[in-house]
């Protein structure tokens, strides 16, 4: 290999967030090194693989290269990838080509495998243990820190917690901080999925199912499936830990690719910034190659869906939003690697 939101946030917090920040790429972490005397010996094979200790621990599988039609769009029943509650920011529909192939994990990256590179007995900065909601909003603080812990729910069923569920609490610092020390360990050349090659990879690549409708055509609304059940963990919008949480992956169906967990579960982070206006302005009526919003800004594109999230959250071309410096609900996201193959 080589290396080369729930619900949307209101307008009012987007106008507020729309700020330059610092280069913050995975290359160019600078952070000071923490000592991780519980690391884990963590390797990587020729296909992407990961192994902790010698024994296989996340699976990549490779991605062919292709065209596909990216995004939804609500004006045109007869057209590409209508759906009749498309967002304004998944169009105008527009072709896309990625050009070479690469790797993607068959799942999100689970709380063995970010145990073993972090080197800490807690998969994230927070406990495992719900907020305790002192502005009973059911978010974080302002400053983006967890608020104290609730130990009345210690106990609650399904907190997720456990080898082979994803791994999540993650800001996008802290999967900064992981995906850095992977590499080091490993010698491996993962990052995150650009937004095009998660969305092809959630549609199935070259082996998406193609369902003609009104007189146009359209991939599966979730990936691998128009049954959101039985592909998608979801459905707990309301914040009720007693409620939906967290399934172990790979419990639900694949998608054509064999690639789990892509509609619910967690949020994951893609590598581009977010723009409302990046189809229209950059792509609308072009065949885009490789696209990657690079305009800097403290928003990122999350994609996919969560476990707390409506299915409507879960489409594979929904566009998520969340600012870096204000994560709004980040109990929901997690990641999934990628690598040049």
């Amino acid at each position: 290999m080589k290396r080369n939101i729930i619900v949307p946030l209101l307008t009012t917090a987007l106008s507020l967030c729309i700020v330059a920040c610092d280069d913050d790429d995975t290359s160019t972490n600078t952070e000071k090194e923490h000592i991780r005397v519980n690391q884990k010996n963590v390797t990587t094979d020729a296909s992407g693989n990961i192994y902790i200790d010698g024994v296989l621990a996340y699976e990549m599988t490779t991605v062919e290269h292709g065209s596909f039609y990216m995004g939804s769009q609500s004006v045109e029943p007869a057209g590409i990838n209508y759906r009749i509650d498309a967002q304004s920011a998944e169009g105008p529909v527009h072709k896309v080509t990625i050009s070479n192939d690469y790797l993607i994990g068959i799942t999100e990256v689970t709380q063995d495998l970010w145990i073993a590179v972090m080197g800490t007995e807690d998969p994230t900065a927070a406990k495992w243990l719900p907020l305790s909601d002192t502005n009973n909003d059911g978010l974080m603080n302002r400053n983006y820190q967890r608020e104290g812990y609730n130990s009345t729910y210690d106990t609650c069923e399904g907190d997720g917690q456990g080898d082979k569920y994803p791994a999540y609490w993650l800001d996008y610092d802290l999967i900064d901080e992981f995906i850095t020390e992977l590499n080091k360990i490993s010698g491996g050349s993962f990052r995150l999925p650009t937004e095009a090659e998660w969305e092809y990879a959630a549609n199935g690549g070259n082996k998406a199912t193609i369902i003609d409708e009104n007189g146009g055509s359209r991939y599966h609304l979730w990936a691998g499936s128009d049954d959101s059940d039985e592909v998608c963990v979801y459905g707990n919008p309301n914040f009720e830990w007693n409620s939906i949480h967290l399934m172990e992956v790979k419990s639900k169906k694949p998608n054509e690719l064999g690639i789990y967990d892509m509609s619910g579960n967690v949020w994951e982070w893609t590598a581009d910034y977010y723009s409302s206006n990046f189809y229209s302005e950059e792509h609308s009526s072009e065949n885009a190659i490789d696209p990657i919003c690079t305009t800097k800004s403290l928003f990122r594109c999350i994609k996919g869906g969560g476990w707390e999230s409506l299915s409507a959250y879960c489409y594979n071309s929904y566009r998520g939003i969340d600012c870096m410096a204000y994560n709004s609900n980040i109990r929901t996201y997690g990641l999934r690697l990628a690598a040049d193959k």
